[in-house]
């Protein structure tokens, strides 16, 4: 493995190795497999990793190592990855082939979107495994740069179908490799006793004294490399017995001082040289000797390093160990780590290359430099480019640090915040945004860093209602804006808008009235016919003047969006806006065209925060109509998402689990508050707490029990557009008048049927005329209005509605001894439940009919219901006549992923071709 190779037995690590040995062989078997070796500095996770790998000689096996210097520089361990593989690049759709091309630095175009740079090397990967199972081995992980290493676990997470080994290598417990801290994972302590004695006397060239070798065993700890080395470092006298050994012995931290050591002991030439080296991030020989040149070494300064074993020098150079070029780096005095800097500094600026240029000038530089400032900042632009949101943000703080302006540097400051957040990178954000003052700032800069704070909220788990205060603190970013900076103004009160989705009824400090009168004001301020601002009118308008004044300026907004020629850009900053105002239209046709639109224009421009977004508020707006399957796999793809973010675990429990979903499911742990309940009321986020009652709702009156329903009803707000209780009126309604509460039941009504008249909406009306049942009992308006709701609920979007009104008319129908019109609705209602997939409201239908007499027992599962989530996702994309590569880009998986997936479809269905799948009801 790139000279890598074992020179010497591995000893112990049995459970290790029988552990890695199981990876490989999911590798071999095409399921796919990652893991994570964690040890100290020495420890041997590079030696056990390559002996296992060795054992394996069907495995291609490819090496990358993390570089210290390199860990600020966006995608440097990609770049070394896509140049080895280049060649293959053109098998990949071009979109991926481009994005990993710009994030490697190796093309030009806009900056890559971190889910499609993820997505092109997951399918580079899966080719090269085409010939022969794979074994990427990531070395050093702590010092892989964090958007390379993002990429790779946004690999590791996919691995399903593929001949793909994953394996890092990483120092024990690094906070920034948070990202793979979900992989399984082994930590490797230092060997036993006995392996640590069996080491000592392979290593040792001479008998080393029983009583020395138990000695040198506890003092290392039986780390591997400490012991190794240290039986290279004491003498011969000392071995045998007969002179005392150093106490303490080199150990741990003490293993840099030894290195140090050992470079000490060489010709100054070559330490010079060596301190070259190590300043030499790349390890890029043509710079190494420019740089040896222009400070007068000889040619052959390297080679006593060399015969030290301390480097190897070919086409680059390599040091034996990371601590040995951290020891000599960190080592030597800080002048004259400097004056190196500088000497590469101008090594750089003659070969072209601004980013080292800027970096070793900076580095070199001491006290205030507002040149070598103003330099930084450049390359900070630079980084943004090729996605570097971590590089953007360390270099904006170096920068900062060189400014002697404080008005300068509170500006280059908070747009450091922002690159830490856009990273998600929440503690060098936090520790950013501490040494900002707030008071010098003027408003727009006072506006963003409202806003950063906002987003920084979501991103640090910090106890407290954030979730509740977030509107708020939106609408204050807004108000800053509204002057110097309209654009971002109307950005901020569409951010306010899906704050109060959130918060729900927790929100605190203002309402969604108060954010639609900002929205105005800043709408009228900044009249634009683009359409963020007329979607921020048109959802005013129906807050403030009401449904029946702003239904036409609404109607005709959605139009505006759902046409091909609007923007994407424009789609993806006002789809809440128009989503929620359809939604209070209960236009859902339209509320799902919007929201289609936005996801497609999201996954085209790899928009994945945004993205995130959208199939949250589809889920929601799914749970509302009762489209269970739909709004299942949109969580499901959103926690996806959101774990690619590496955001914490907490977060998405929270806005990814639905209590409602369970209640329209049956299961009776939705009535329970349980931890993740619990801990969204504690942040704020009144979304979960609404939906549990909601769910609650439901399953106790798809039961029947509607004393029990409404107990949970009635505690739902619906005193705001914005509470989660104004989408469900209908059901509020149906329990409360169930329940013998007529007065409630005659209040939520009248408010319903208020808002009726101001929509065209076609479920609007069914909902009116099949509520308006629970409220009178005159037979023929009872049947007419029954018969009418039903000719309105037609197609999958009403399925769950239509299915309830036929069990109500049905139910109705029995009780006036009607019993072949009654068990004709009861009948279709138990069908459509079992296949929206709500057995609760099935078995209450099934009931019914053993009153009439009808036995319908479990009706067979369809092979469709047999589904998974991501089977029948894959499935109705095929239907479609998508290809795998384009079933890959819309799911965020591999494309081997999709054909495993489609195999196991076709074999579920008993289909042999794409075309059959068309005639199937997926669900």
């Amino acid at each position: 493995m790139d000279g890598q190779e074992p020179s010497r037995p591995l000893i112990g690590r049995s459970e290790d190795k029988i552990w890695l040995a199981g990876l490989l062989s999911m590798a071999v078997e095409g399921r796919g497999a990652v893991g994570v070796i964690r040890g100290d500095a020495g420890i041997g996770k590079t030696f056990l990793l390559t002996s296992i790998i060795d054992e394996h000689p069907q495995l291609q096996h490819v090496l990358i190592v993390g570089v210290e210097a390199e860990a600020d520089l966006p995608y440097a361990a990609l770049q070394r990855l896509v140049l080895l593989h280049r060649a293959m690049l053109d098998d990949l759709m071009e979109a991926q082939r481009s994005a990993l091309l710009v994030a490697g630095g190796l093309a030009h175009g806009p900056p890559a979107s971190r889910a499609l740079v993820g997505l092109g090397l997951l399918n580079l990967l899966a080719r090269i495994s085409d010939d022969a199972p794979l074994v990427y081995f990531i070395d050093d992980a702590q010092w892989v740069d964090s958007e390379s290493l993002d990429a790779l676990a946004f690999v590791g997470r996919r691995l399903v179908a593929e001949r793909i080994a994953l394996l890092f290598a990483a120092r024990t417990s690094p906070s920034e490799l948070a990202v793979l801290e979900h992989f399984p994972s082994r930590t490797l302590a230092g060997l036993d006793h006995e392996n640590a004695l069996t080491l000592i006397s392979a290593s040792s060239v001479q008998k080393v004294d029983l009583r020395v070798a138990q000695h040198i065993a506890r003092a290392t700890g039986g780390n591997p490399l400490a012991l190794v080395d240290l039986l290279s470092e004491l003498t011969e006298r000392q071995l045998r017995g007969e002179d005392l050994l150093p106490d303490p012995v080199p150990l741990g931290k003490h293993l840099q001082v030894h290195y140090l050591k050992q470079g000490r002991e060489l010709p100054p030439e070559t330490q010079t040289w060596l301190l070259a080296a190590a300043t030499e991030p790349d390890g890029n020989l043509d710079a190494i000797t420019a740089a040896s040149d222009a400070l007068g070494l000889p040619r052959d300064a390297s080679r006593p390093a060399e015969i030290a074993g301390l480097v190897r020098v070919d086409t680059t150079v390599k040091f034996r160990h990371p601590l040995v070029r951290s020891a000599i780096y960190n080592g030597l005095p800080s002048h004259d780590v400097r004056t190196m800097h500088g000497h590469f500094a101008h090594v750089a600026k003659r070969r072209g290359d601004t980013y080292r240029w800027v970096t070793h000038r900076a580095a070199a530089t001491i006290g205030l430099d507002d040149e070598v400032a103003d330099d930084l900042e450049t390359a900070a632009d630079l980084a943004t480019t090729r996605g570097g949101y971590m590089a953007r943000m360390n270099l904006l703080v170096r920068s900062a640090a060189l400014t002697s302006a404080a008005h300068i540097k509170d500006q280059r400051l908070l747009a450091a915040l922002e690159a830490g957040i856009a990273a998600g990178a929440p503690a060098q954000a936090g520790a950013i945004l501490r040494r900002l003052d707030a008071d010098r700032l003027d408003d727009l800069s006072k506006g963003r860093l409202f806003m950063a704070r906002c987003d920084l909220d979501t991103l640090a788990p910090v106890r407290g209602p954030i979730y509740a205060h977030r509107p708020q603190q939106l609408l204050r970013a807004a108000r800053l804006f509204r002057t110097s900076a309209p654009a971002r103004a109307k950005i901020a009160i569409t951010s306010a808008y899906w704050a109060l989705v959130q918060a729900d009824y927790m929100v605190l400090g203002t309402s969604s009235r108060e954010v639609a009168e900002e929205a105005r004001r800043i709408c009228e301020a900044a009249p634009t016919t683009d359409l963020l601002t007329q979607a921020l009118a048109a959802l005013s308008s129906l807050i403030l003047d009401g449904l029946e004044v702003a239904a036409p300026q609404v109607r005709n907004v959605v139009r505006q969006a759902t046409t091909p020629q609007t923007p994407d850009e424009e789609i993806l900053q006002g789809f809440v806006c128009l989503a929620y105002a359809a939604c209070l239209l209960r236009d859902a046709e339209a509320c799902e065209a919007i929201l289609q639109r936005a996801e497609h224009a999201a996954r085209n421009r790899g928009a994945t925060l945004v993205l995130c977004r959208i199939l949250l508020l589809g889920a929601y707006f799914n749970m509302q109509q009762g489209r269970i399957k739909s709004g299942r796999e949109r969580l499901t793809s959103a926690a996806e998402i959101i774990a690619f973010m590496g955001l914490p675990r907490v977060w998405t429990d929270m806005v990814t689990t639905l209590p409602v979903l369970r209640g329209w499911c049956g299961s009776e742990s939705v009535t329970e508050d349980d931890d993740v309940t619990s801990e969204a009321r504690v942040f704020g986020y009144g979304m979960s707490s609404s939906s549990r009652l909601i769910g609650t709702m439901l399953l106790r009156a798809s039961e029947g029990r509607y004393k029990e329903a409404w107990a949970a009803g009635r505690q739902v707000r619906y005193d705001d557009p914005f509470f989660t209780g104004s989408l469900y009126l209908p059901d509020l309604i149906e329990c409360a008048a169930r329940a013998g509460d007529h007065q409630s039941a005659t209040r939520l009504f009248e408010r319903f049927r208020a808002e009726r008249k101001s929509s065209d909406s076609t479920w609007a009306a069914a909902l009116e005329a099949r509520t308006a049942t629970h409220l009178e009992d005159k037979d023929k308006d009872m049947a007419s209005r029954f018969e009418y709701a039903l000719d309105l609920l037609t197609g999958p979007v009403f399925e769950m509605d239509a299915a309830r009104t036929h069990l109500l008319y049905g139910e109705w129908l029995r009780r006036r001894r009607r019993r072949g019109a009654a068990t004709r609705h009861l009948s279709d209602a138990l069908l459509l439940f079992q296949r929206i997939g709500a057995p609760s409201w099935a078995e209450r239908a099934r009931r019914e009919l053993a009153a009439l007499g009808e036995v319908h027992t479990q009706a067979a599962r369809t092979p469709a219901a047999d589904l998974t989530p991501q089977e029948r996702a894959v499935a109705r994309l095929a239907a479609q006549g998508s290809t795998n590569a384009e079933i890959s880009m819309q799911l965020f998986v591999s494309s081997n992923t999709v054909d495993y997936h489609l195999r196991k479809v076709f074999r579920k269905l008993g289909v042999t071709s794409r075309r059959q799948l068309q005639g199937i009801d997926l669900g």
